[in-house]
């Protein structure tokens, strides 16, 4: 199914000129090529639709989807080891001598160079929706890291992308122990789950899973001077997700009222489906995102 779990969200710069035809015309010059038997990674893009392998961005609605595909070899680390162990206790035995360090790491890299093209490969893809419309960058990761591993890679494949994380003007960590204090703005409600952390580096950290948070345990933690870093949330009756104080949204998931509109959608095949399930992913987000920043005061100008 085509749907975000974990958002890192970006704002893209006013006068950025993207548009879904030069994205798709430059992509399309980096596709996604396999590690060959030397290579230990290789990465690429891919047509986000199966059904239009052509098109390297797949674009309605002034939004565009775009898919990066990485391979990397493995080579674990023990198998290596053992292998360069033997090859020195060999060349030890056979000539009476010991092995030094420049030695031994010139037969690590040859171990390594005779392993890689039997070397198991690993592939992940990373997507990115483009929001063209309101000039913003979703990538569906939980990790930061890895979001800026697609940025970075699709700014070189484009030669600029001028993009910012999104900050607002209250920090998440305040807006979100003000809404346990019940100061929640109405289109959000409380789930059942929070992380609680004492000021400083080495502050002691609380934390709930299946709890109702209006409680006085919860209660507690506050009064002692302990600030929101996650806390789980609901947006309306569509969605549900967990919010961090870095302002990442992780864990989004549909409420029965959005299943209830998948599952009505009027699809034929795979490709409606498709179609289908990409206007809704936009529709929503174009919904959630915009309201999340208000309540948190608005999107901050650097």
């Amino acid at each position: 199914m085509l749907w975000f779990r974990n958002l890192q969200i970006y704002r893209l710069a006013a006068d950025h000129a993207l548009t879904a035809d030069l994205i798709d015309a430059e992509l399309a010059k980096r596709p996604f090529v396999p590690c060959g038997s030397m290579d230990m990674d290789s990465c690429g893009w891919i047509a986000p639709a199966r059904f239009a392998q052509d098109s390297f961005a797949f674009a309605r609605q002034n939004a565009v989807l775009v898919c990066l595909k990485s391979e990397e070899k493995v080579l674990p680390a023990a198998v290596i080891k053992d292998e360069l162990d033997y090859r020195v206790e060999q060349i030890e035995s056979a000539e009476n001598r010991k092995c030094g360090r420049k030695e031994q790491r010139e037969l690590k890299d040859r171990i390594v160079e005779e392993l890689t093209p039997r070397a198991f490969t690993r592939s992940r893809v990373r997507r990115a929706l483009l929001d063209l419309e309101n000039g913003l960058v979703i990538v569906d990761s939980a990790s930061a890291a890895n979001a800026e591993f697609l940025l970075s890679t699709l700014r070189e494949t484009l030669g600029s992308l001028p993009t910012r994380l999104v900050e607002t003007e209250i920090s998440p960590a305040v807006a979100m122990t003000d809404w346990l204090y019940g100061a929640i703005p109405d289109e959000f409600s409380l789930g059942q789950a929070a992380e609680l952390k004492a000021p400083g580096d080495e502050g002691a950290i609380a934390r709930f899973k299946r709890q109702v948070m209006d409680c006085k345990e919860v209660s507690e933690h506050l009064k002692v001077g302990k600030i929101v870093t996650g806390l789980s949330l609901a947006f309306g009756e569509r969605l549900t997700f967990t919010l961090t104080e870095s302002l990442e949204i992780k864990s989004l998931a549909m409420l029965d009222v959005l299943k209830d509109e998948l599952k009505d959608m009027d699809a034929e095949t795979q490709d409606d489906l498709f179609e289908s399930q990409f206007a809704l992913l936009i529709g929503e987000l174009r919904g959630f995102i915009p309201a999340l920043l208000d309540s948190l005061g608005g999107e901050r100008n650097p």
